[in-house]
């Protein structure tokens, strides 16, 4: 059974996110939604909900087309665009109960990355070029239920895609991150489990996820251990 994608579009690095979700939604058949969070009071504010292209292309050209794009490829039953107003942290943290992944850019460094990174209740992709020419998919493994959890994923992946799975386990404390970004550069994707440590064990021994996906050459998925699933969005 298929689910959704959701990619948000707006902000640096939305578009490499975009066409990362839409090849994503193509080859495994999801649901692909656009979602755009705006400020209250813009011109896109009005058009809050499902708008229709026409409507959108009066006043956002280049997200007009993204969404008449992904219709092109997708059907017009698979792609979906939503304008909400808000914080975009919790507007995507939120949208992300009733997916089964969320996609965002890695120029997204920023406060709503960072947030959406943690409190996400589905996996989450950090999209970036990375290498073209790579095929493995690494999956990082501690021999925890994280650890198990982004195997899990990595396996699924590289099934569907048919793509070859590697591990890579870092033993040593203080280097793991390091490892991670470094075994990154030579994966098409790197997946992590996230155990969700509170802030006093990230101040212990730094928040390994976090830099990993903020920091990596290629994408990232994130798999959360505390996800949460509630009416498709």
């Amino acid at each position: 059974m298929h689910g959704s994608i959701a990619v948000g579009v707006g902000g640096a690095g939305c578009w490499q996110a975009f066409a990362w979700a839409l090849d994503e939604a193509e080859r495994s058949g999801d649901r692909l939604v656009l979602l755009h969070v705006c400020v209250p009071g813009s011109p896109l504010a009005r058009l809050t909900g499902e708008p229709a292209p026409a409507a959108v292309e009066i006043v956002d050209r280049a997200l007009a087309r993204a969404l008449t794009s992904a219709r092109k490829r997708l059907g017009a039953r698979r792609a979906d665009l939503r304008i909400r107003t808000g914080e975009p942290s919790a507007v995507l943290v939120g949208a992300s109960a009733g997916v089964r992944l969320l996609v965002v850019g890695a120029g997204e460094g920023g406060r709503t990355a960072r947030r959406v990174l943690r409190n996400a209740h589905c996996p989450v992709v950090v999209a970036r070029a990375g290498d073209p020419s790579a095929e493995q998919v690494l999956a990082g493994i501690d021999g925890s239920e994280a650890g198990e959890m982004a195997l899990e994923f990595a396996y699924a992946y590289a099934d569907e895609h048919h793509l070859p799975l590697g591990t890579v386990h870092i033993p040593r404390a203080g280097e793991v991150a390091d490892g991670l970004i470094s075994a990154g550069r030579t994966a098409r994707l790197l997946v992590l489990g996230d155990k969700r440590r509170g802030v006093m064990g990230r101040l212990r021994t730094g928040d390994v996820p976090l830099t990993v996906a903020l920091d990596a050459a290629c994408p990232v998925v994130l798999v959360p251990v505390d996800q949460r699933e509630e009416a498709p969005l």
